[in-house]
Order: structure tokens, then C-alpha cells, then sequence
């Protein structure tokens, strides 16, 4: 039997914990990913968070929200927030508060965040962003938007992306706007659960079509890395130019990436031990 490895990193990297999308997570599940970050606080670990850590999350400002004839007709004075991962978000403003800015993209299940985030101190980007880590270019995807040749990069932000049709409608402002005018939170919440349930049932686009629009991005934009999850593929692609790493899916064994002296290495959270684990995933050229 292998011994396991264990490892401290300097950066750790998540995508797709998918809060609120089963009940069968439960609650030890959430207070595992509490454990993750106030393990990264207490050791200064840079924490980006790479999308869908909600599912659904769908904020409403106060001026959007149109009462029913059977509710108070006061006007909340405030956002309304969906009522999911409440203590993963008074851990996350602890960890800002105490290292700086954990980083925040947001993903195709929690896209619709009307600065609430932002109010607890993340840095927060709609499409992608670029860091620098040790002399490497880094860009920083959720995944479900691919790169295209209108795809540019200035200081720390990238944008545009390429989605599907039904995508680019849930983002667009129209969209959101007359969603939560006809409907209410409890009932707008309830439709875009039973449309999660939906998407998740549909393919997705091939993983090498996935694998290739990053490795042009990579080529042409002169980047070292790039880092996405989305597709709940874990993987390592090398090209001449770079590498593409898709960090895989946190509800599975609670599963991140990691950066330290060591390189890039994918670990999965042992909330009992306070260790990450280290995990090797596929690794491939094209």
C-alpha cells in the first residue's frame, strides 16, 4: 500500500464544489470547505476560487425585487441573497480580511453576484484574469466560455469568451433584469435549481475542442498557464508553449490544485488530517 504524500502549498486553486446542488452533500461538506480556507488563512495560502462554488447563486438588489399581492409590500432596504453557504461566506470574509483577497471568477452557476462578493472583499471577475506566479504568466478561467480571436487581455482582466447561445442569455443584463422582474427570489431560486438539474444532464463540448482553443490561447498570447475547471475533468495538457490544468471538481474528494516550490500538483483536502493529499491526475501533450 502507497504512503500518501502530503504538501504545503503556496496557492491553492478551486472550482466546482457546487454548494447547494444536493442535499447529499450535506453539511459536513460545507464545513470541509470551511476547514480548506481557514486552513489557507492560517498558513497565508493564496486562495482563488475558479466558479461554480454555488449552485445556484442568484442575488437580488432591493430595486429589482416585484412583491406579489401575498407579501408585505415594503421594499427591502437591502440585496437579497439566496439562502445557501452562508458559513462559507462568513469564513471566505474572514480569510479577506485576514490575507488579502481571495480571488473569485464567476462561473455559469454563480454568474448572477450583484457585489456581494465583492462586499466581503474578494476580487471579483465576470470573465478571467491574469497573475503572475514566479515568473510564470498565469490566466485564471472558470472554463465555460472558451477563447476566441476577439478574446483580448488588459492589465489583469480577460475578455471576451465564446459560449453557447443559452449561456451568453443568462448572462446578458437584459436577461437578468426581466427574470427578476416577473419573478420573485424564492421562486426564481426554485426555477434556476430545476435548470441546473437540466444543464448538468447535457453534454458538454468535447474535451479536445476544450483542449485546443486553450492551447491557441496559450500560443498566441504568449501565457504560461492557463487554469479552468467546469468540465469536472482533472487533467494536465502540455504544448510546446505552456500548459492548460483543469483543476477538477472540488465535490469530488474535495479535489483543488495546488502551486508550491514542488510545481503544480493536485491534492485532495483531508479536513480530519488538516493536510492536503497529494493526488496525481492524467497528464498529456498536444
Amino acid at each position: 500500500m502507497s504512503q500518501s504524500i502530503y504538501i504545503e502549498p503556496t496557492h491553492i486553486f478551486l472550482a466546482d464544489v457546487h454548494l447547494g446542488g444536493s442535499t447529499l452533500m450535506g453539511g459536513n461538506y460545507e464545513h470541509s470547505l470551511c476547514s480548506l480556507i481557514n486552513y489557507a488563512a492560517k498558513k497565508k495560502i493564496q486562495l482563488y476560487l475558479l466558479g461554480d462554488v454555488f449552485d445556484y447563486w442568484m442575488e437580488f438588489p432591493a430595486q429589482t425585487i416585484r412583491k406579489t399581492p401575498f407579501e408585505s409590500s415594503q421594499t427591502p432596504s437591502e440585496t437579497t441573497l439566496p439562502p445557501l453557504g452562508s458559513i462559507v461566506l462568513d469564513t471566505l470574509k474572514k480569510y479577506n480580511q485576514e490575507c488579502g483577497p481571495a480571488y473569485y471568477i464567476l462561473g455559469n452557476h454563480d454568474y448572477w453576484d450583484a457585489g456581494y462578493f465583492t462586499s466581503i472583499g474578494c476580487k471579483v471577475f465576470d470573465d478571467g484574469c491574469k497573475i503572475d506566479l514566479d515568473r510564470q504568466t498565469v490566466c485564471l478561467l472558470h472554463g465555460d466560455g472558451l477563447p476566441t480571436k476577439k478574446t483580448t487581455i488588459h492589465g489583469d482582466v480577460i475578455s471576451p469568451l465564446k459560449r453557447p447561445m443559452l449561456h451568453t442569455i443568462l448572462r446578458s443584463a437584459s436577461f437578468i433584469t426581466l427574470f427578476q422582474y416577473f419573478f420573485t427570489p424564492i421562486k426564481a431560486w426554485s426555477i434556476m435549481k430545476s435548470f441546473s438539474n437540466f444543464s448538468k444532464k447535457k453534454e458538454k463540448p468535447a474535451q479536445v475542442i476544450i483542449d485546443s482553443a486553450y492551447k491557441n490561447l496559450i500560443k498566441f498570447y504568449d501565457i504560461d498557464v492557463i487554469i479552468a475547471g467546469h468540465d469536472h475533468l482533472a487533467r494536465t495538457v502540455h504544448s510546446r508553449d505552456g500548459q492548460y490544468i483543469n483543476t477538477g471538481p472540488y465535490y469530488e474528494n474535495n479535489l483543488v490544485l495546488t502551486y508550491s516550490k514542488q510545481g503544480w500538483v493536485h491534492a485532495e483536502w483531508e479536513d480530519r488530517k488538516n493536510k492536503l493529499v497529494v493526488k496525481e491526475k492524467p497528464s498529456y501533450a498536444l
